[in-house]
């Protein structure tokens, strides 16, 4: 007997949406609980006194100063939220650029020893230098300041000059007060014609840097394993070497004293 084929029936049953069971209600009952927490807030500012009142009124009219034992009285002039002005450099700022958080008094963090030793550090050399130190810079980690090459060369040549006793003096006197440890970074121009017979700039800073490290070490003023000479070259130049101002300003000497290790 031949085997009959059995006819598959597909039964698709579409399910009729029905309005109850949709989410339209949850926006008209979510307006119905914001109308009725707006009306209690009303009924509990009705029933407010009048201090907590100008309190709320001080708030909306002035948000940007806090309420301080009564009306603030830099608060004088009604200025809404959405009418800020100053100098602020974002829509958070208020009058005069001041944001609340900034208004609030805040507790006096201690400096660290390390920057306050250095910062003291930095005035002691602006003072022994007469003026003629730059780019002056203390933090936490170190101390450093530049002099002018001419201070200690002359012109293309590595050996101290006659005329450099004075400067080298002064910073002995300073060396030898200070127990952490210096680098002596000697930096160059772009121009070739200030390195002398030298054809590298990078040879010619080193020898520099390793004559002032001998000097001081023979004289006593830092110990050898203290001291540490190196040589940028014109890498890391101080401003533009377009004029010979500028050129000037980066034939420099650096000295970074620091209390850990020497930079």
């Amino acid at each position: 007997m031949a085997d009959k084929k059995q006819t598959i029936v597909i039964k698709r049953i579409t399910a009729a949406a029905h309005g109850g069971h949709g989410g339209a209600w949850k926006v008209a009952y979510a307006d119905f609980v914001t109308a009725m927490m707006c009306f209690f807030l009303v009924m509990w500012l009705m029933g407010a006194d009048e201090e907590k009142k100008a309190e709320i009124a001080h708030y909306f009219n002035h948000p940007n100063t806090p309420w301080k034992n009564g009306r603030d009285p830099h608060s004088e002039t009604t200025t809404p939220l959405g009418e800020r002005q100053g100098a602020g450099d974002s829509i958070l700022n208020g009058l005069e650029g001041q944001t609340p958080s900034e208004m609030i008094e805040k507790p006096v963090r201690p400096v660290p020893e390390e920057l306050e030793a250095n910062r003291r550090l930095s005035e002691v050399v602006t003072e022994m230098m007469d003026g003629k130190a730059y780019a002056v810079d203390a933090n936490v980690e170190y101390m450093k300041f530049s002099l002018p090459d001419s201070a200690f060369f002359e012109d293309g040549k590595t050996e101290l000059s006659e005329d450099a006793g004075s400067f080298l003096e002064k910073i002995g006197e300073l060396f030898k007060g200070y127990k952490g440890n210096i680098t002596i970074d000697v930096h160059t121009d772009n121009n070739a014609k200030s390195l002398g017979d030298s054809s590298s700039a990078f040879e010619f800073g080193m020898t520099r840097a390793v004559a002032l490290m001998k000097y001081f070490v023979n004289k006593g003023t830092v110990e050898d394993g203290r001291i540490v000479p190196t040589s940028s070259g014109p890498t890391r130049a101080f401003t533009s070497n377009s004029t010979p101002e500028g050129q000037a300003k980066n034939r420099r000497i650096e000295f970074t004293l620091s209390p850990k290790r020497a930079l």
